[in-house]
């Protein structure tokens, strides 16, 4: 029994390896054969150098251009309560060649492929359903072809401008901001006869704005071809701490105005930014820590155990913003600026897309240049050491490597 048993495992294997290589043997019928466009997703273009895609993406949307930049086909899909795709690896878009323009079996469709361009975009949860949330919003253009797609970062006027807001545009911190991705790359595979689907492409070589005519997309009817979308996140986040080197606890998060200042409000179809407003980002949280002398972190002025007091307090900021970009030309560079309400004193004026791209040393193995590291890296943490009104140093922490680099406010 045993044996005839395996005789038919093993013929039910033969059998389903014939149907899964039958269509590439038989070229005059092939219509279960895999056809179209097959496209997956990857999102390694971070500091851990790993696929994040299925654990940090929640919605993305696909549009599909042909060699003239005109839309031809476009498709959206979402993670919801119900059902997860996106969550599961190797997720794959498929798009028929009739969606693409393709149709079957006419005269010049088995001749010569044709070429498309694909472009995508990204956010945690679904695109509608974030606009009806808090807080300022990343708003896209209709892509009708391929460089109509922008998208612009929710800001208004700043009201009742003075010396530091004149000219500016605020963003509301209501709410942290939502993420989004960006295409940074395009893998695609030869058109090919049957199951013959290839690995999910790791993205090979980093791109700040992408060579769109080496990324261009072959599809032929009858064929199926398979492409990786390299997506690079746009959306950051920076966690800001301030200390007192000389009296510890006398700081507090309300006597200290954080802001940055950047151009960066439009993404343009090649994720560049585009030239547009100034954009004045402030916190969407802050608050002040205390500790007493034992360093138990306190509420209030008095430990309610210990009856010890505090000696010491440290300052907290969250922010988050769009895409920075490093130039040798600080005058185009964003701005961090710290400034103490109190007494109108500036604490601080730095180049942030400079300071932030010296963390890049935590990787040095890897040699990324300052763009690089800036677009890999999403989250990152600076603390300030002040002396009064001036800042002595500070430290930029990578907690993920227990790494630091200490840096000392040198003056000319």
């Amino acid at each position: 029994m045993k044996r005839f048993q395996r005789y038919i495992t093993a013929a039910l294997l033969v059998c389903a390896a014939a149907f899964f290589t039958a269509c590439s043997m038989m070229e005059d019928d092939r219509s279960d054969c895999p056809t179209g466009l097959y496209v997956r997703f990857v999102y390694d273009y971070n500091t851990q150098r790993a696929d994040m895609f299925k654990d940090h993406v929640g919605y993305v949307t696909l549009y599909v251009f042909d060699e003239n930049g005109n839309k031809v086909a476009e498709k959206s899909v979402a993670n919801t309560t119900a059902t997860m795709p996106l969550a599961q690896y190797g997720y794959t878009m498929h798009f028929t060649p009739e969606e693409l323009g393709i149709k079957s079996g006419s005269a010049s469709s088995n001749l010569a492929s044709r070429k498309y361009r694909l472009q995508a975009v990204a956010m945690q949860k679904d695109w509608d359903a974030a606009l009806s949330t808090p807080g300022a919003k990343y708003r896209r253009t209709a892509a009708t072809n391929a460089n109509a797609l922008t998208i612009t970062l929710d800001h208004e006027a700043a009201t009742a401008p003075d010396a530091s807001t004149s000219g500016l545009h605020t963003v509301s911190n209501s709410a942290p901001l939502d993420t989004l991705w960006h295409t940074l790359k395009v893998m695609p595979s030869e058109p090919t006869y049957g199951y013959n689907a290839p690995a999910i492409a790791k993205t090979s070589k980093p791109y700040s704005i992408y060579p769109v005519e080496d990324q261009m997309v072959s599809v032929q009817e009858g064929y199926a071809t398979y492409a990786t979308v390299s997506l690079i996140r746009d959306t950051k986040h920076l966690n800001i701490t301030l200390r007192q080197l000389d009296n510890p606890a006398d700081i507090n998060a309300d006597d200290y105005e954080v802001t940055i200042v950047d151009r960066n409000s439009t993404l343009a179809a090649d994720n560049s930014l585009a030239s547009d407003d100034t954009l004045l980002y402030t916190p969407y949280a802050q608050w002040t820590t205390s500790y007493d002398n034992d360093g138990t972190q306190i509420d209030g002025d008095i430990h309610p155990a210990t009856r010890s007091t505090i000696i010491n307090r440290t300052a907290h900021y969250n922010l988050m913003f769009n895409r920075l970009m490093y130039d040798a030309d600080s005058e185009k560079c964003g701005k961090l600026c710290i400034r103490n309400k109190k007494n109108g004193e500036t604490v601080a004026l730095i180049n942030l897309p400079s300071i932030l791209a010296d963390g890049r040393i935590a990787y040095e193995m890897y040699n990324y240049s300052q763009q690089e590291y800036l677009d890999r890296e999403y989250d990152y943490e600076l603390d300030f050491f002040l002396k009064g009104d001036e800042w002595q140093y500070l430290d930029i922490q990578i907690h993920v490597l227990s790494w630091a680099l200490r840096k000392q406010n040198v003056k000319l």
